[in-house]
């Protein structure tokens, strides 16, 4: 049985998808999905939303995948949220409460479980943002030159818990009090930015558990930031392969200075290492979440060039470069392992418009140690016009997954409705979708799916063959 329940009022909304099997013969037993996503105005500035789904048994994500809708199907999320918005003539404050939970869908595989992250129970906090206005510094500066005091502030309370079912390595639970706070002063000019700031992050814990061999259950520290950030976006006029272009050049360099603070007997309730990227470079910490702050004395640079066509403003080419430069040996990083070699690896990027129907783009990290690929990502994509489209990809994680992929999207037979508005009637059209994903470090399929669509114009029908990969061992078909 499948039922949905759907409102709309003038100030919420909402939606409510309720799945039953009763007296399923595989198990013994009722299974059941039910989901529930709503939002809406308590006043003007106080919203609340509502997002949840759970199901009623560990293996109903490989035996009734279909019916469900989390885009991690093992890891089922409960996230209620309410948040109030003050504007005053000094800036803007947020205030916020939220609870959060999960249900975990474990496998009987030891080595195909996974840890849960922390639930918040509850996650209770306020912002605040403020910003002096430029005629302030006004009479301090050069003319052309604009400048804008800034700060901002988050004091937050969170209770941190596991939910049933979380791996028994993660034992730490408790309650953490922490203020993130920052000012600068941007400065700017026509082509070019320069931003001092300081920041700190602060956080005090009460656990659950001792933490050493005293007994002890609290904890806190305090650790300082500074930064300057500075770039520059320049522009000429040139011509790329006989057309007219404009290429521009910007530069940027980010100093971070951030003092070693010793964090081994922190717990860790929502800290996690940023991706390295062409982006994730310029980020003052490698960690996201508040629990743990690399220590730093360091030097980002990088810089990107365009050629964007001047009579429809389309870029044709871009090329990058990032990498890092450590002034002293860093101690804190995303992989425990202190970090003595003063260059890190570099990251290259590279996209081209070949044609109207032609992209390419890559992007390549390479270790500045040994000068070996640590990743890549190669793409190719060919669309010559609407709704059709044929993409192949290389993925390399050194020591983790090569993977290579293709994907497409194509009319198969009929009039093609969906390039001309309205169509014939309901005269029918045939498309192909796919993606086949191949694992070269498994040697198999992993992650696929073939269907085709049938497309009158007055109704449509779908049908389509998904292999998913559940396990170490084997997958699944459906």
């Amino acid at each position: 049985m499948d039922s949905q329940f759907r409102y709309l009022e003038p100030g919420h909304r909402g939606q409510i998808d309720y799945a039953l099997l009763p007296h399923d013969r595989v198990t013994g037993r009722s299974r059941w999905d039910l989901r529930l996503n709503g939002d809406g105005d308590i006043t003007p500035n106080w919203t609340y939303n509502v997002h949840t789904e759970r199901v009623s048994d560990d293996d109903y994500w490989k035996d009734l995948r279909s019916r469900m809708l989390s885009q991690t199907p093992r890891l089922l999320s409960t996230d209620l949220r309410t948040q109030r918005d003050f504007s005053f003539n000094w800036g803007e404050m947020q205030t916020y409460a939220r609870v959060q939970k999960w249900q975990p869908l474990q496998v009987a595989q030891v080595e195909d479980q996974f840890a849960s992250p922390y639930q918040r129970s509850p996650q209770i906090g306020v912002r605040l943002q403020t910003g002096a206005d430029e005629s302030v510094l006004a009479g301090y500066l050069p003319t052309g030159r604009r400048a804008r005091l800034e700060g901002g502030l988050e004091v937050e309370y969170n209770r941190f818990d596991l939910p049933g079912g979380a791996l028994s390595s993660q034992t730490q639970t408790g309650e953490r009090m922490h203020l993130l706070g920052h000012v600068s002063l941007p400065f700017s000019g026509a082509a070019w930015w320069l931003i001092p700031k300081l920041s700190v992050n602060s956080a005090s814990y009460n656990l659950d558990q001792p933490i050493d061999a005293t007994g002890r259950r609290s904890i806190g520290r305090t650790i300082p930031t500074f930064s300057v950030d500075h770039g520059w976006i320049l522009e000429r006029n040139t011509s790329l392969f006989g057309q007219a272009m404009r290429q521009t050049l910007e530069p940027r360099l980010l100093y971070v200075n951030t003092p070693y603070r010793d964090q081994s007997l922190i717990p860790n309730f929502d800290a996690a290492p940023r991706d390295y990227n062409f982006d994730s470079v310029f980020a003052e910490n490698q960690f996201s979440g508040v629990d743990r702050v690399n220590d730093a004395n360091m030097l980002a640079f990088g810089a990107t060039t365009r050629w964007i066509e001047d009579e429809k403003g389309e870029e044709q080419l871009r090329l990058g470069m990032v990498q890092r430069y450590l002034f002293r040996n860093q101690r804190i990083t995303p992989d425990g392992t202190p970090q003595t070699h003063r260059l890190s690896d570099v990251v290259l990027l590279a996209s081209a418009h070949l044609n109207q129907a032609w992209w390419t783009d890559s992007t390549l990290q390479l270790n500045s140690s040994d000068g070996k690929v640590e990743r890549t990502v190669l793409r190719l994509r060919y669309s010559p016009g609407p709704f059709r489209t044929v993409s192949a990809s290389y993925r390399l994680a050194r020591g983790q997954s090569e993977q290579v992929e293709l994907a497409w999207q194509w009319p198969l037979f009929g009039p093609d409705r969906k390039s001309v508005a309205g169509g014939p009637g309901c005269a029918g059209a045939w498309y192909g979708a796919g993606r086949l994903q191949y694992s070269m470090r498994d040697k198999r399929f992993t992650d696929s799916v073939i269907g085709a669509e049938y497309d009158s114009g007055c109704w449509i029908l779908r049908v389509g063959a998904e292999r998913q990969a559940t396990g170490a061992r084997k997958p699944i078909r459906g």
